[in-house]
């Protein structure tokens, strides 16, 4: 399914109490998530985190959505100081906000807010990748080839998100620039469940794929000017889709 079609089959789900891609508001989701995330944890408020963390972001819970702390509570199989809790960081992850009458709602993007996002995050990127490639090393270069095969493997969800987020934490070198590399992070979450969970580009995937091949050739070559360029393409494309999934939206808003 590309991002577009998950967009709208979401989009004619419930979108009341905790979840919004099943008839049931999302809760079977919640408890899957739950059940995978159910050991090898420090605190139960990590796993509430990550929990609704992935929810948003696999695109279970819908923009605007509101998020009760005692069904999620339920849901998750925790007590609802947790879930506070996790919601509170949510907050200030830029993927819920917080509101006086409504409680916790997932948080909204506008059109202009997202290419917002998408300029800054380009120039971040770029300096990123540039300074990353004067230490280049063929180690973070194999590494780069086995996690883009394990991007293209899946198509959405947990594995893809984490597959993803680890093939540009090598290729931006994030051990050697973790300020830079956290703020890339914090930006990508503002559009997040946009990218994160759903592939935006291409047929099944097939330009996303293209698009990391592509950009480890010219990074493995030495070439910046050449790698800069297909990095820059790429996010343009994204930040295209992303803009078109939002207007839509916006057009469907107004519409209803």
């Amino acid at each position: 399914m590309n991002a577009r079609a998950g967009q709208a089959k979401a989009g004619d789900q419930a979108t009341d109490a905790a979840g919004a891609t099943s008839s049931d508001g999302g809760a079977e989701a919640l408890r899957r998530l739950a059940g995978q995330h159910s050991s090898g944890y420090r605190s139960v408020g990590v796993m509430a985190y990550d929990i609704i963390r992935d929810a948003i972001l696999s695109g279970a819970l819908l923009p605007g959505q509101k998020l009760r702390q005692e069904t999620l509570a339920e849901l998750i199989g925790v007590s609802r100081v947790p879930v506070r809790s996790a919601l509170i960081q949510l907050e200030a992850d830029g993927l819920v906000e917080l509101q006086d009458r409504r409680g916790a709602v997932v948080k909204s993007v506008s059109v202009e807010q997202a290419r917002e996002v998408y300029d800054i995050r380009t120039l971040l990127e770029l300096e990123a990748l540039r300074r990353s490639m004067a230490h280049m090393t063929p180690e973070r270069l194999a590494r780069m080839r086995e996690l883009s095969r394990a991007v293209d493997a899946e198509q959405e969800g947990g594995g893809f998100i984490d597959a993803r987020t680890e093939f540009y934490a090598v290729l931006y070198d994030a051990e050697r620039h973790p300020v830079l590399w956290e703020t890339i992070e914090q930006l990508k979450l503002k559009v997040g469940r946009y990218v994160l969970g759903w592939r935006l580009v291409g047929d099944e995937g097939a330009e996303h794929s293209h698009s990391h091949e592509h950009l480890i050739d010219a990074v493995e070559a030495g070439d910046v000017d050449h790698a800069l360029a297909v990095l820059r393409e790429h996010l343009e494309s994204v930040r295209d889709a992303v803009l078109a999934l939002l207007e839509t939206e916006a057009q469907e808003r107004v519409g209803a």
